[in-house]
């Protein structure tokens, strides 16, 4: 990528890292359900959509499309945002859940946590699967291996500013089992 591209995502970075708390799967069901009326979920959707914008103009401007190449590029990444939504939904949810419950942590809940994010990265990939060939077939496979790097990109630092500000799971520790040298 070139210079001004790369200081354009990392100058987006920062509200991608904030907004891109989510994603879904099948399986275990989330432990603190959340409506559309909670306060968190308006204010998620507020920064959403601010940084919708911002990245829209940086894939425009990164993607340099042709008119035809234009239309058929964001007719597809439209219904991949859409997907992508549902899947940091779930996301969200996880990382809710991590917090409400971290201080009463047992097997059962870290169990359903650890199997929940482990889906929602499968299903993360999937829709990249999908989508690189749904964009490779309406434009050409440099455009989709563009997206591909770009949505990689921001999903890999989203991913990185959510781990680094996760606390480990926390665990009882037995003072018996402590080994003492």
């Amino acid at each position: 990528m070139n210079k001004q591209f790369c200081l354009g995502l990392r100058a987006i970075t920062a509200t991608i890292l904030m907004t891109l708390i989510l994603a879904g799967c099948s399986g275990p069901k989330p432990l603190t359900p959340i409506t559309a009326n909670d306060p968190e979920m308006k204010a998620l959707d507020a920064d959403r959509a601010r940084y919708r914008e911002k990245k829209i103009a940086l894939i425009e401007k990164a993607l340099n499309l042709s008119t035809t190449e234009h239309d058929a590029f964001w007719r597809e990444y439209y219904g991949y945002e859409a997907e992508l939504k549902k899947i940091f939904d779930e996301r969200y949810n996880i990382i809710r859940d991590y917090a409400t419950n971290y201080d009463n942590m047992n097997n059962d809940i870290a169990d359903n946590l650890a199997v929940r994010s482990l889906n929602v990265r499968d299903e993360r990939n999937d829709l990249f699967r999908k989508y690189y060939g749904r964009i490779k077939k309406a434009t050409n496979a440099i455009i989709a291996g563009q997206f591909l790097q770009i949505e990689n990109e921001l999903n890999l630092l989203s991913d990185l500013k959510i781990s680094t500000e996760t606390p480990i799971l926390p665990r009882e520790v037995n003072p018996t089992d402590v080994v003492k040298k």
